[in-house]
């Protein structure tokens, strides 16, 4: 459900197959792409590349739901809701902060008003991808400094790809580029891992 709900929100194709397309190949990524038990892809992100690469009527339009700021608001609200429960705020947290960071040398540098940098920052899709796609608790790094760490290269990777190469689409591509980092990160850093039952976390 989460998966066809981010799906249905952030990705736009001519033909019904292709969006069951996406929701097929996003869930079973997870039962092949996995590493002790756990997967390191979010379906949902996994499902828009897919048919990003694989089709020719599928594409994501990252300025759809414009800027408005009460967009920021209702989606601050709701993901802070979720970010609660699952506790990944501090994933969200590193991730727009270091790309304000990057986003604010950049705007400094080019001597650019800081409407541009508020618009930049406050696209309705880069919002819900920061706030619910990134924070996926069941294929993220399970450790706090793994976390910290992967938000902040898939930022920088982000930040690269949108200004250099001048992909619109660049936060997709980045999150599913590192992905696999995160069973890295989990190698290093150990760390109970989430679960969704009433312990919140299991070994």
């Amino acid at each position: 459900m989460i998966t066809a709900l981010s799906l249905s929100l952030l990705l736009r194709a001519d033909n019904y197959s292709t969006m069951v397309l996406a929701g097929s190949l996003g869930i079973l990524s997870k039962f092949i792409f996995r590493v002790e038990g756990k997967h390191f892809f979010n379906p949902a992100n996994f499902g828009i590349i897919a048919v990003l690469i694989l089709t020719n009527d599928a594409w994501v339009s990252p300025g759809q739901w414009g800027d408005d700021g009460w967009y920021g608001l209702l989606f601050a609200g709701t993901g802070s809701m979720v970010l609660k429960r699952v506790g990944r705020w501090d994933t969200t947290a590193a991730f727009l902060g270091a790309y304000a960071v990057l986003e604010g040398i950049r705007n400094l540098w080019l001597g650019w008003s800081w409407d541009v940098f508020c618009h930049r920052l406050m696209s309705g899709s880069f919002l819900l991808f920061a706030l619910f796609m990134l924070t996926d608790p069941r294929s993220i790094p399970n450790a706090p400094i793994s976390r910290l760490l992967w938000a902040v290269c898939i930022a920088l990777l982000t930040f690269i790809l949108r200004n250099q190469f001048f992909m619109p689409t660049a936060i997709f591509w980045a999150l599913f580029a590192l992905s696999p980092l995160s069973v890295l990160l989990d190698f290093i850093w150990s760390s109970t891992r989430f679960s969704w039952d009433d312990s919140d976390f299991v070994e």
